[in-house]
């Protein structure tokens, strides 16, 4: 059993190799090699589904793990410094994600993708979950999700600060509310126009995760008493979804009963001795979840539709054979890029925080 307390969650990473290998199924199943499942009508609704729920995890995820990081240093320090907060998470996104865009404005330059400019920078700027900002393709399409959660990070942290916890959990059950409300009443009155559905269940999905820590042990004594059988049934039930993406129906099970099935399955793992948590433990699992944001990033490159329709140029569509380039580049991308800087915002980040704590003894 995994106690509440620091230290890195292995379960959750074997959490995110299952999120990120979603999205990939996703892309190659219901968009590069559609047609396999043409006559198979169920499958090719499952696998629709694939990539909107593995992102969807990811976010509960993030809520979860950044809000108990955030706990875990003010019951150290007293306090959250804001300041090193940021730090570290420019650190963690920037570096490997500019990476991608720079190659995406070299391969547009060299005509081997159908992407435009102005897309490719209102992703650089997190934008793209903003459905009139959506002036791009394929391959800046999925920095929605990167948008959405720099979003919610940019006042998350202040409310955590300027309130108490009692505070905390009231105003979160509330946002987690009302965003249920928002996605109801835009799917019913037709507001989607203004907000993507996918960008109203991603926040649903976030302030899921952050209840999750707030309520972490009593999250975790309900999961002690769980069947795994029920569990089981959670699990299954998630890869079933409404058809019309943008019914009221869909609206409520995006963004009520999504979040909260995933924030089930997730502290169960935790809490339980499995051999589902066997399986997440896994070293092959743990290495894909270790490597899962470059993974995210760069699958997009590999897995875009191809043919006369598709969003490769006539030159370019040796890439989307690449994929198996994956195996050259994440590890590049990780060695070289994310893991050094990750280390780098670490160190500016405790530099910060003892210059706070030198400032308050002086």
């Amino acid at each position: 059993m995994t106690q509440v307390g620091g230290g890195r969650l292995r379960e959750l990473d074997g959490w995110r190799a299952v999120s990120v290998l979603l999205v990939i199924f996703h892309h190659l199943g219901s968009y590069q090699h559609a047609g396999m499942l043409f006559h198979h009508h169920h499958l090719a609704l499952v696998f629709r589904h694939f990539g909107p729920l593995g992102v969807d995890v990811f976010f509960v995820i993030s809520g979860f793990v950044i809000c108990r990081l955030l706990i875990l240093e003010e019951e150290r320090y007293g306090k959250v410094s804001l300041k090193a907060f940021y730090v570290r998470r420019a650190f963690r996104i920037l570096p490997p994600f500019y990476l991608y865009i720079a190659c995406l404005f070299f391969l547009l330059a060299t005509g081997l993708i159908h992407e435009t400019y102005k897309g490719i920078t209102t992703g650089a700027l997190f934008l793209y979950d903003i459905v009139p900002a959506k002036v791009g393709g394929w391959f800046i399409g999925h920095t929605w999700s990167l948008a959405v959660e720099e979003q919610f990070y940019l006042t998350f942290p202040a409310v955590l600060v300027l309130t108490r916890m009692i505070e905390r959990k009231r105003i979160f059950l509330a946002i987690f509310c009302l965003l249920g409300v928002w996605n109801y009443l835009a799917a019913v009155f037709g507001w989607n126009y203004v907000t993507n559905p996918s960008t109203r269940s991603g926040f649903a999905c976030i302030c899921c995760g952050v209840l999750v820590a707030f309520f972490e042990a009593e999250a975790r004594a309900i999961a002690r008493t769980l069947p795994a059988l029920a569990v089981a049934g959670v699990a299954l039930s998630l890869l079933w979804h409404p058809d019309d993406y943008l019914s009221w129906l869909s609206a409520l099970y995006d963004s009520l009963y999504t979040p909260l099935a995933i924030a089930a399955l997730l502290i169960f793992s935790l809490e339980r001795d499995t051999r589902l948590r066997t399986l997440l433990c896994l070293k092959p699992v743990q290495a894909i979840g270790l490597t899962s944001y470059s993974i995210y990033l760069w699958q997009e490159l590999f897995t875009a539709p191809k043919g006369p329709e598709g969003d490769y140029t006539l030159s370019g569509n040796i890439i989307a054979a690449l994929l198996p380039l994956l195996f050259v580049v994440i590890p590049f991308s990780w060695f070289l890029i994310e893991k050094p800087a990750m280390k780098l915002g670490r160190l500016f980040s405790d530099r910060i925080r003892r210059r706070y704590e030198r400032e308050v003894m002086a």
